[in-house]
């Protein structure tokens, strides 16, 4: 199991435990391209992977995160986060597992709005569409819901797509238990997935 929690019922603003975890990737490397990879418990099992296969070449530093789109400490603690990093190439952003509170208009409005303010850090922002949750039929339709949100607003804001929903489509058999997190092989399809588009 992942030490990140996943929370599926959306009766409250904030789930029953909040996280956040930052990292910045040999923050001794002043030469390689840096990438920030903000997002929820899937992208904090990624990002590893992906500066294993990277070899150095790009550096991922992450936001990882519980903060649903409408917490309105999420932009605050991202500003200063970013605030600390000395350079960034690009930044990847996904937040679909999270915020289960958030009616469809409503998810639309906060990513949006998140989505602007990413934009205004002068670096391409890649929507990163989220995974396929196999052993739920029903809140996989509302991720699907939320992938085709995310993908309308990426075009209406000129930002690139990398879609892990279709990537982790090939590998539900490496699911954990929880058939949301994933083996450390799942990851690295998505990571190989993410490498493809920006690398």
């Amino acid at each position: 199991m992942s030490e990140l929690t996943y929370e599926k019922d959306g009766a409250f603003a904030l789930e029953t435990f909040e996280w956040d975890s930052p990292w910045w990737e040999h923050t001794e490397n002043k030469n390689a391209p840096r990438v920030l990879y903000i997002g929820d418990s899937i992208s904090h099992g990624t990002r590893p992977v992906l500066n294993r296969l990277a070899e150095g070449k790009i550096l991922f530093d992450g936001f990882a995160t519980s903060k649903a789109l409408d917490n309105p400490y999420f932009a605050k603690s991202l500003e200063l986060f970013m605030a600390q990093e000395e350079s960034r190439k690009a930044i990847i952003f996904n937040n679909g597992l999270h915020g289960w509170h958030l009616d469809d208009e409503q998810y639309k409005s906060y990513y949006k709005e998140m989505l602007t303010f990413l934009k205004k850090q002068g670096v391409p922002v890649y929507v990163v569409l989220t995974t396929n949750l196999p052993k739920d039929d029903e809140q996989n339709k509302r991720v699907i819901l939320r992938n085709a949100i995310a993908k309308e607003v990426a075009d209406e804001l000129d930002c690139k797509v990398i879609d892990l929903y279709s990537a982790s489509l090939t590998c539900t058999e490496l699911y954990l238990g929880d058939g949301v997190h994933m083996k450390e092989a799942g990851y690295t399809v998505l990571a190989k997935e993410i490498l493809s588009k920006i690398g």
